[in-house]
């Protein structure tokens, strides 16, 4: 895969700190697909992980951190997040499509993040989640 963009940091467990970061990878992608589509779902599909990793991972802790890996091309993004958490078992998780969890204010993002990439891995007992989306069209 040709590279266009990479990066590798650690990033503290603070929701204030992600938004910047989502907004750049989304302005890449978009400026690497010509999509407003494909950057919507990498956007959303990065947001529900760096937000689980630091609600649900660390636990809001900022002295905790996030691994973040990407690469981007014109072809495909792929993502790697991981957290200092203790991990969950994500082959567990409730069906957010279930008629008694409809209506529930969350829950939803591990199958947004299915829905919207093409692959998704849990490893590390759930601390680490990787994402890959092909680019169509290109």
């Amino acid at each position: 895969m040709p590279i266009s963009f990479t990066l590798d940091k650690n990033i503290p467990a603070d929701l204030k700190k992600i938004n910047p970061l989502i907004k750049s990878i989304a302005k890449k992608v978009m400026i690497l697909t010509k999509s407003e589509d494909e950057s919507f779902k990498i956007k959303l599909a990065l947001e529900e992980a760096l937000t689980n990793a630091i609600r649900h991972g660390n636990k809001f802790n900022p002295r905790l951190k996030i691994r973040v890996r990407i690469k981007l091309s014109s072809k495909k993004a792929l993502f790697d997040i991981c957290d200092q958490g203790q991990g969950f078992d994500y082959r567990k998780l409730p069906d957010p499509t279930a008629k008694d969890r409809l209506y529930k204010p969350s829950g939803r993002g591990v199958y947004l993040m299915r829905k919207l990439m093409d692959k998704v891995e849990f490893y590390q007992r759930g601390q680490g989640v990787r994402m890959e989306k092909c680019f169509s069209g290109q």
